[in-house]
């Protein structure tokens, strides 16, 4: 494979020096080609303004230190607003059970509601109501203790006004560590009546944080407003960095600070605290200080390499080179091939003499083109004009044929008695007339490939008239759509059967053919204002052999006013209108 590569980039070098040396695409000098040209532009436009990039980058390094720390704070918020929201989720859960009178009074299905609501969440692996002693009512999963006010975070859960935390416990029931969050349900008159609690599966918080942010990618751990660590990614290193010291130190600088701290193998960290907005919670990441800034001098490089100044600059360069050199040459190359789209194959571009050497080539390039294209076309023309005539004399002599079997039908069919045989024998008249028909609507046609279908069913409704043996007026509803021409055939013999398997009434009747193209499907509807099926044609009919010809089916039914339907859909690809000669 990579041989084969190696063989064929000399033969594309060979190509493009044999294009580049004739006499239209050899330089005339040094820069009279796009690529030199643009290049010279841009180093002319950048040259001056390379020592303002250098003092730039030496004023930028006394502020990337500052944004390296931003960048930690904002790791610190994004970090927390996934616990956050899970904190939010399980107290709307409270608030959601809090209106539910069975949980309220602790009725017979109180359990069953806190199981479900338990099972719906996969951090929460407890639910319990208690009452104002701290007495359990009813729990999701059983408990081997009924009362809690023993607790430390009972008396702080019953003093808070709404939803609160609290440190890891020790559930029984659910056999692990929990944050404990309540909702104290109080009365009209102020008095402690219930409280929610929910018990949070702490070692789910942690695996959720450490998927969130890998303690590779830093240690982020989450703290009560009494200083508890709840959730963190890495205990072992967060026990170490934000011990109480450090954490005081930062929530007394006003908790948007940055502190560094040292771990117990000697690596130095630093890390962001914040506080959130709601629940008196406190948010702490850290990273590596090496890691965290390693990466300053490679940003301030970047920043050099995109200044404001060079921009503008090179932009306005950019601008006026390419407008002089490459874009008044496309646009020219442009209109040739707008004058040779419109058949004006003698056209020379003259004004591309003036023009670089890439241009020159394309240009000739062009002309070559339009005269292949040329006298491709006249042969394609000719062939066309062939095939067309062969069509042509082909439908005529179809249609010439079955004029010639119909005459000849007429002919030995003139002895034929009323009745029955008589019936079928015009019915047979009718289908050959109607093949005749569609080949001379074929022969009429400009190319012989197409039929419109507003065309067909006038010929067809013309040819019923004379054919049904009542007085029938047809009226035909179509749109001027072309159709290809291999659906005329089964087309047309199936609406003729359609209007032949009605039994029509003696006197007058009004008959509506109606046809119409929605997307790439044929919708046609024939409607008898009065009339009767002819069932005994029924299980022998040819329309449905027609239909499933054309790829559809027939279905026919009754309308409310009396009339008699037939319809069907079936799969047509329209045709779209033949382009003037002289188009491409």
């Amino acid at each position: 494979m990579e041989l084969s590569k190696a063989k064929a980039v000399p033969g594309r070098h060979r190509q493009r020096n044999a294009i580049f040396a004739t006499v239209a695409g050899q330089p005339r000098s040094l820069f009279d080609s796009v690529r030199r040209r643009l290049l010279l532009v841009v180093l002319l436009a950048m040259a001056p303004i390379a020592a303002l990039n250098i003092a730039q980058g030496v004023m930028q390094l006394n502020g990337a230190e500052e944004e390296a720390r931003q960048h930690l704070l904002q790791r610190a918020l994004a970090a927390a607003a996934t616990q956050e929201s899970i904190f939010a989720s399980a107290e709307n859960v409270l608030y959601a059970l809090k209106n539910v009178e069975e949980v309220r009074t602790g009725g017979a299905t109180c359990q069953a509601t806190l199981r479900g609501a338990t099972v719906s969440l996969p951090f929460v692996a407890n639910i319990g109501v208690l009452d104002a002693s701290g007495r359990v009512l009813c729990a999701a999963l059983p408990v081997t203790e009924d009362e809690v006010a023993h607790d430390p975070w009972w008396q702080a859960a019953v003093a808070q006004p709404g939803f609160s935390l609290f440190g890891r416990v020790q559930s029984p029931a659910a056999g692990k560590q929990v944050l404990v969050g309540t909702l104290p349900l109080r009365t009209d008159a102020g008095q402690l009546e219930k409280v929610l609690a929910v018990g949070i599966d702490v070692a789910w918080l942690d695996n959720q944080l450490r998927q969130q942010t890998p303690p590779a990618n830093g240690v982020v751990a989450l703290f009560s407003p009494l200083g508890e660590e709840l959730v963190s990614n890495s205990r072992g290193v967060s026990a170490a960095l934000f011990d109480a010291a450090n954490l005081e130190t930062s929530l007394g600088a006003g908790g948007h600070t940055l502190h560094e701290a040292t771990d117990a193998q000697g690596q130095r960290w630093t890390f962001a605290t914040a506080k959130l907005d709601r629940r008196g919670l406190t948010v702490a990441f850290a990273m590596p200080s090496d890691r965290l800034f390693g990466w300053t001098f490679l940003a301030i490089a970047a920043s050099l390499a995109l200044p404001a100044v060079i921009v503008i600059l090179s932009l306005v360069a950019l601008w006026v080179a390419v407008d002089r050199i490459i874009l008044r040459w496309l646009l020219y190359l442009r209109r040739v091939t707008a004058v040779y789209a419109q058949g004006h194959y003698g056209f020379r571009p003259t004004r591309l003499d003036a023009a670089p050497s890439e241009f020159r080539v394309l240009g000739h390039a062009v002309e070559n083109m339009a005269l292949a294209v040329r006298l491709r076309d006249a042969r394609l023309r000719e062939s066309l004009a062939e095939k067309t005539a062969l069509v042509r004399e082909i439908h005529h002599r179809i249609k010439n044929s079955l004029q010639v079997v119909v005459s000849l039908l007429s002919l030995y069919g003139s002895g034929i008695g009323r009745g029955d045989d008589r019936r079928r024998f015009e019915q047979l008249r009718t289908r050959v007339n109607t093949l005749a028909l569609v080949h001379r609507i074929l022969y009429e046609a400009s190319d012989g490939s197409q039929v419109l279908l507003r065309e067909l069913l006038g010929e067809l409704a013309s040819l019923l008239e004379g054919s049904v043996e009542c007085n029938a007026r047809i009226t035909v509803e179509a749109e001027d759509v072309r159709l290809p021409t291999d659906m005329a055939v089964p087309l047309a013999l199936m609406v003729v059967e359609v209007v032949l398997s009605l039994s029509l009434p003696s006197g007058s009747t009004a008959i509506a053919l109606r046809g119409a193209v929605v997307g790439d499907r044929l919708q046609l509807t024939v409607r008898s204002a009065a009339g009767s099926w002819d069932d005994a044609a029924e299980p022998t009919s040819l329309a449905g052999g027609f239909a499933t010809q054309l790829g559809g089916n027939l279905t026919r039914s009754k309308a409310e006013d009396g009339a008699f339907l037939v319809a069907g859909e079936f799969p047509c690809r329209p045709v779209p209108k033949p382009r003037p000669a002289h188009a491409f």
